[in-house]
């Protein structure tokens, strides 16, 4: 029985087919030059790849995998590419429905008994994000330790249901935890192995891994965030394994490409492909403590664009727009430097503007002031005025927008043009959780 999945990721409109794609010389050329001003800011750190169906016609690697190590980024560095580990959980669901070892239908209380209204959950729930079961099962505090897809499922079965089983739907990475838990017992393998035989070894991918902070990666990469003066820090010690099945695995920009490859070419099995290929192609993209992936197929000119990084900027998103439309030699704007003005704000302010606002139902961003800037979650927002701040992380515009009384009641966040409202939740910010 062939499930029909939906995948939540952020999409990019695929560009119109130019008269002539671009020669592998004048793509080089007009890439470098389109890049030039991201990698002048500092903007740019990780590797880009663009490829057709035969070759890899662009591969470019960007700034430091390790600034205290001096290591530079290359194609053999392994990124976290976050939640591009969800269609690497589905395939791994997909041949296992194919072996019928698990079906759509399944109740969770049949692999995981005692779970608290698991007899309303089902395996087609977990995997279309219908299950209500929360997007983060820790806080930041406690992301520090190694955790097992088992691990996650006893925090799930702990945790409060958003909404109602099947009422609704909202991304969460907590719920495919659970679903890779319930693939190891259906499976009899643990998620790594799975991934390796369902995945990695059909689809010739010999650089990705799902591997806790303890276990020795070769070629991982460190993530970084930006400071206040323009510099850079380390992310914070964390141990991804707790976004297991979820957003936990390491790869390389030429890994994903392999994977785009084998699911096109139906290496990964008939379900898969039908569950994850779109009409226009595929859209995956990941985003977590300072790593950013995305890896796309844009079906109408045959073109892949893949882009790994271990500090995230708004560079990353502008470069998903611009570049297949370059691959294909349509012309774009030529991206300028990048020119900031910031204010002083009364740190009194700061704090008035301090508390939790929510993205999506389960998912809220906690603002709060820390060694005297303002930031959402672990991302840095510049003051521009008294009430409105720019974000590196995504190039977008932040109004805080008050009511009558001169009480905030939501941010406006603003990029290229749209505006996405959050309510403001709470007023004091609690355990601080990812934005995406």
């Amino acid at each position: 029985m062939v499930m029909k999945l939906v995948l939540f990721v952020l999409l990019a409109a695929g560009p119109a087919l130019a008269e002539a794609a671009a020669t592998a010389t004048d793509l080089e050329e007009r890439l470098d030059a389109y890049l030039a001003a991201y990698e002048a800011d500092g903007h740019l750190s990780g590797t880009l790849l663009v490829a057709d169906r035969e070759q890899i016609r662009y591969e470019r690697s960007f700034g430091m995998a390790n600034h205290e190590l001096g290591v530079s980024n290359g194609p053999e560095i392994r990124y976290c590419v976050a939640s591009i580990t969800k269609p690497m959980t589905l395939v791994v669901l997909a041949r296992l429905l194919e072996e019928e070892k698990v079906a759509p239908d399944d109740l969770l209380t049949k692999w995981l008994p005692g779970f608290p209204r698991g007899e309303t959950i089902t395996v087609e729930r977990l995997a279309r994000h219908e299950a209500g079961i929360p997007h983060r099962l820790l806080d930041e505090s406690a992301q520090v330790a190694p955790m097992t897809a088992a691990d996650m499922a006893e925090l799930a079965a702990a945790a409060t249901l958003i909404f109602e089983p099947g009422s609704s739907s909202s991304y969460s990475s907590g719920g495919f935890s659970v679903l890779a838990r319930v693939l190891e017992l259906a499976g009899g393998l643990s998620y790594q192995e799975l991934l390796e035989k369902y995945l990695l070894e059909p689809a010739g991918m010999t650089d990705t891994a799902h591997a806790d902070a303890i276990a020795l990666l070769p070629c991982r990469a460190s993530s970084y965030y930006l400071r206040a003066d323009g510099g850079l820090s380390n992310a914070p010690p964390r141990d991804l394994s707790f976004l297991v099945g979820a957003g936990s695995v390491f790869s390389t920009a030429r890994d994903l490409l392999a994977m785009m490859r084998a699911l096109l070419d139906g290496r990964l099995g008939e379900t898969a492909a039908e569950v994850l290929i779109r009409d226009d192609g595929l859209r995956w993209n990941g985003v977590t403590h300072g790593f950013r992936a995305f890896a796309d197929y844009h079906a109408d000119t045959g073109t892949f664009v893949v882009f790994t990084s271990n500090f995230q900027t708004g560079a990353g998103d502008r470069i998903r727009r611009d570049v297949p439309k370059i691959a294909v030699g349509e012309t774009v704007e030529t991206p300028q430097s990048l020119e900031i003005e910031t204010v002083e704000v009364d740190p009194s302010i700061l704090e008035r503007y301090t508390g939790g606002f929510e993205l999506r139902p389960g998912s809220v961003i906690e603002l709060r002031v820390v060694d005297g800037t303002l930031r959402a979650n672990d991302w840095l927002l510049l003051p521009l005025s008294q009430t409105e701040f720019f974000s590196p992380q995504d190039y977008a515009r932040i109004k805080v927008v008050v009511d009558d009384a001169g009480e905030v009641e939501r941010l406006d966040w603003e990029i290229d043009g749209t505006v996405y409202p959050l309510p403001r939740v709470a007023t004091e910010p609690g355990p601080a959780s990812e934005r995406r």
